[in-house]
């Protein structure tokens, strides 16, 4: 009995293993698509940060290329041998489905795929030039500081308005562009007032760009700080107006390490003395002569006029203003500022006895910086303006507020009049926030290449301070809890809220505010629900903005607030649906966008002063309604992201302004971009097929095809593009085999700036077939295809072999490229050359080559085959004898190319180059760089930083056309 039991347990196991070993198969492609994945982050991260990887990424894909081997052998020994030999190897199979199950959990990878102790350039900081001899000698006295191994804490301190940041921030950009110190990770953090532990350890890490948003102890983040920042070889970190001292180590930053530099910028000297700082530096004030010069500078813009030229007595009177500034930069900049072009005497006399009744005779000298800011605000005529200057105090200290989302809550507020085009609002806004940074009571700034502005904490206090009895801010203080009901006073006009760790609001709270008109709670991503009550008695509100919030339904009584004009609840993830909005009649801005709604909301049609709808990012919503668009005929802006549009509908839109959207077909985008609607929008940016996330848009005039069909069988199904396209992206369309011949219109696309091109079945980007008509456009229009393009990218094209393909030498229209600025290329594996001699001349405005990943790649630049063919003196192939001439080349970057065996056979002029990088570039044994002579030895271009390489032995293997050219790059090296 029991022998036939084991059999039968055995034949059952048998039966069971095709079973397990498909599930095996199944989860083997789960863990090869992820690594695929993290490949496709690697390589994008790493060329743009310039960080390496972590040895455990490494090592886990070494770990799953081992296990596909293993499983490939499994199948082999499956399908090979007997059914007796297979019945033991059903044990082995369940091991392995274990295994490959906590490869894929290891592959999430939740801290980040790079490490953070690798160069990281940072970006130099926008300042004003030092002013004084003080300042040149303490920015000497910093950096002779930091030279010194044994000093580690540096201490700035000053009053208020003295400079002590602009100070820090020349010492920041000095330390990115000293040569001495370029493996030196620099990091500026502002700490503020406002500050906690938490906010700091969490502020660092987002420098680091370590995530430790999962972490709830205080002391776990610590450790992980002080892990990631020990790991590092020699970092400067710099922390701006630090209010009172803390304890390092319960942030994580590590004490007295090695290669540790710490700088502190305070207003208390005591702060630097209980911080340990081993030197300490004074901001004192400016010299009266100092003062003077920095007050005539910023009173006159350069080149102008001089007023007291005309009457000497303005001279005089400016003199005074300038000495009764205490001497301190800010305020000198803020007065002198306010009275540029200024030049009736009379208004100058009335001016300065405005500012010698702004002093009070008791108080310190802070109090006197906040009463000659105050007379800056004061010199602001327009109350519009003012209100515009006292809105920007709604945001945290040292916030960067992008102009794009605060002229919209300026519209909605009233402060920018009503005007015909939501284009000309926008105009006004700009011109307001401008005419602030010319007074000096903003300052210009940016936020991932976004325009920003951002207030001085000292002028933002003043601000605070001005309007007191009509703001509430607790803006960044990491509360959480809102503040009492009684602290919301009827006189309140706006109230910011905004990131805090606010979670709930108190059933049957009803805070008495009639004149509120602004309320920001964005960034509370614990805040799940707020009772009916709350709004009750805030029948004023005009702007809610409950974004970037964990709100899961809104409270029905949101519908009665009749006098809103904007709502605000983009990026509340949680949020299902919206309750009736048709009583909002004086509702001109809703964003819907990346939430979760099921379904239009109820009402929404009968919104008539509607202006501005972004409904992007809403996965759930496949078509818009057609009948909505009738009643909504005064939209400007719509934003509808993947929620397909119909032409037709969109056309009934004679306001229209701004479009971005999906439209079903080519066909459609044809007939639309040669309407006389698509003509009268100002922005208007297609996704064509299925909509593609994470799109970051930069231009006003953009295309994105994805997945869906690029006829080119005849004429009348070519893609048609208008000559003011700037952007053109094309992903995942499989029918695609040259560029030129889907889109003869191509050539007239003028305007044309970047292309992006990936997953489908493209051979080249022009082709022999497209040849014929480019003669005929070419004499009408005078231009080559592809002639404006600047940037060009293509990834993940299987059967690209070639930029011009097919074409001759003589054939390649003059001017080809000619623009191209950045070419990159990634894992287009059919590629063997990337570009060929004749091509190369069409690209003299070449500043960056990059290629990634592609598997055959043999040489950067190598004769083609057509031209090796009709090669002569005028057109000669590529030899040993050579020079090719790159006049604006920064970066070559080349990683990951296996069989490269050369860069070219020739000679390569490019005095411009910055970095090298080569990363796993085995069979490459030569840099072809013609170096300058210096009394006859090579020189490295005064232009290069870095050569990044890997592995270690790969430069001890290269061979050199100077016997001296190793020996003058060996200083620029930088192992990855």
């Amino acid at each position: 009995m029991n022998m036939w039991r084991n059999i039968t347990e055995q034949i059952s196991n048998f039966s069971s293993l095709d079973d397990e070993m498909q599930t095996l198969g199944s989860k083997i492609e789960s863990l090869s698509c992820r690594a695929d994945d993290v490949i496709a982050m690697l390589q994008d991260a790493e060329f743009r940060t310039g960080k390496k990887r972590k040895r455990e990424v490494e090592n886990w894909l070494d770990n799953v290329q081992k296990k596909k081997n293993e499983f490939q052998c499994l199948q082999r020994v499956v399908q090979g041998c007997s059914v007796l030999k297979k019945l033991p190897l059903g044990k082995r199979v369940e091991k392995m489905i274990g295994e490959v199950v906590e490869l894929i959990d290891q592959g999430q990878f939740p801290e980040g795929l790079l490490l953070n102790v690798h160069d990281t350039k940072a970006v130099p900081l926008l300042t004003t030039k030092l002013i004084g001899q003080q300042f040149k000698q303490n920015l000497e006295k910093v950096h002779n500081y930091l030279m010194k191994e044994d000093i580690m804490y540096i201490g700035i301190y000053g009053m208020g308005g003295s400079g002590k940041t602009t100070l820090a921030t020349h010492i920041h950009n000095l330390l990115l562009k000293s040569s001495a110190t370029s493996s030196v990770n620099v990091y500026w953090l502002t700490v503020s007032q406002d500050w906690s532990v938490d906010k700091l350890q969490y502020d660092i890490a987002n420098l680091l760009k370590l995530d430790l948003t999962r972490e709830n102890e205080r002391n776990r983040r610590a450790a992980k700080l002080s892990q990631a920042l020990r790991r590092m070889k020699k970092f400067v970190l710099i922390l701006d107006d630090v209010w009172q001292h803390f304890s390092l180590e319960e942030i994580g930053i590590p004490c007295r390490v090695n290669g540790l530099k710490l700088i502190f910028t305070t207003r208390l000297l005591n702060v630097c003395r209980k911080m340990g700082c081993q030197e300490i530096i004074q901001v004192g004030p400016l010299s009266e002569d100092e003062a003077w010069n920095l007050f005539l500078e910023k009173l006159v813009p350069e080149g102008g006029e001089i007023s007291w030229q005309k009457d000497p007595e303005i001279k005089e009177t400016a003199m005074s203003m300038a000495k009764r500034c205490c001497s301190l930069p800010l305020a000198i900049i803020t007065v002198a500022r306010s009275m540029m072009g200024v030049n009736d005497i009379h208004e100058w006399r009335n001016a300065l006895r405005e500012l010698k009744e702004s002093i009070t005779k008791q108080g310190d000298m802070e109090d006197d910086v906040f009463l000659k800011l105050k007379f800056s605000y004061k010199r602001v005529k327009d109350e519009k303006l003012r209100d515009c200057f006292l809105y920007c105090a709604l945001y945290p200290e040292d916030y960067r507020i992008r102009r794009d989302e605060l002229i919209p809550k300026f519209i909605a507020e009233g402060l920018i009049d009503r005007m015909k085009t939501r284009q000309a609002q926008f105009d006004k806004g700009h011109s307001m926030l401008n005419e602030l940074e010319n007074a000096c009571l903003l300052e210009s700034c940016k936020e991932y290449e976004h325009p920003c502005v951002k207030m001085h904490d000292l002028i933002r206090e003043m601000a605070l301070k001005i309007a007191s009895h009509r703001l509430m801010v607790r803006a960044g203080m990491q509360s959480k809890k809102i503040p009492k009901e009684e602290e919301w006073t009827e006189d309140l006009k706006r109230i910011s809220l905004m990131e805090n760790f606010i979670e709930v609001i108190p059933r049957g709270m009803s805070p008495r505010c009639p004149r509120l008109s602004t309320l920001i709670l964005q960034y509370n991503s614990g805040l799940k629900r707020i009772p009916c009550s709350f709004f009750k008695q805030m029948s004023a509100l005009r702007v809610l903005d409950l974004s970037y919030t964990g709100i899961v339904n809104l409270p029905h009584i949101i519908s009665d607030l009749k006098n809103l004009t904007a709502l605000f609840l983009s990026s509340c993830k949680n949020l299902t649906r919206v309750p009736p909005l048709g009583k909002l009649k004086a509702l001109q801005l809703l964003d819907l966008s990346y939430t979760k709604i099921e379904e239009i909301p109820q009402g929404m049609e009968m919104l008539v002063n509607l202006k501005c709808l972004y409904m992007d990012g809403i996965g759930s919503l496949e078509l818009f309604p057609c009948e909505i668009f009738d009643k909504l005929s005064g939209l400007q802006v719509v934003r509808t992201g993947s929620i397909q549009i119909r032409v037709k509908e969109l056309e009934r839109l004679g306001q229209l302004e701004e479009f971005e959207g999906c439209l079903c077909t080519m066909i459609d985008f044809n007939r639309y971009v040669q309407s006389n609607h698509y003509r009268q929008l100002n922005t208007c940016r297609l996704h064509v097929g299925e909509y593609s996330y994470g799109v970051v848009y930069e231009y006003e005039k953009e295309a994105v095809f994805k997945n869906c069909q690029l006829e080119n069988g005849g004429e009348d199904t070519l893609l048609l593009l208008p000559h003011n396209i700037k952007r053109l992206i094309i992903s995942d369309c499989d029918n695609v085999s040259s560029l030129c011949d889907v889109s003869r219109s191509l050539i007239s696309a003028r305007d044309l700036k970047e292309s992006k091109m990936g997953y489908h079945g493209i051979e080249c980007m022009s082709s022999s077939s497209s040849s014929s008509s480019w003669n005929q456009v070419e004499e009408e229009r005078h231009c080559s295809p592809l002639q404006s393009i600047e940037k060009l990218e293509l990834y993940n094209l299987p059967e690209l072999s070639g930029l011009i393909k097919g074409l001759g030498v003589t054939a390649t229209p003059p001017g080809t490229l000619s623009n191209l600025q950045m070419l990159d290329i990634r894992c287009c594996n059919k590629m063997k050359k990337l570009l060929t001699p004749r091509l190369l001349e069409n690209l003299p405005n070449i500043q960056t080559i990059r290629v990634v990943g592609c598997d055959e790649m043999e040489e950067i630049i190598g004769d083609d085959e057509d031209e090796l063919m009709v090669a002569s003196n005028n057109h000669p192939s590529s030899s040993s004898s050579t020079i090719f001439t790159f006049p604006n080349l920064r970066v070559l970057y080349l990683h990951n190319l296996e069989r490269l065996e050369s860069i070219c056979k020739g000679s390569m002029v490019c005095y411009s180059l910055e970095v090298i990088h080569t990363y796993d570039c085995p069979k490459l044994k030569r840099l072809p760089f013609s170096l300058p002579l210096v009394n006859g030895q090579p020189s490295p271009p005064i232009s290069l930083r870095k050569i990044d390489f890997y592995p270690i032995g790969w430069w001890e293997s290269l061979e050199w056309d100077h016997p001296n050219a190793k020996d003058a790059l060996q200083p620029f090296l930088v192992y990855i």
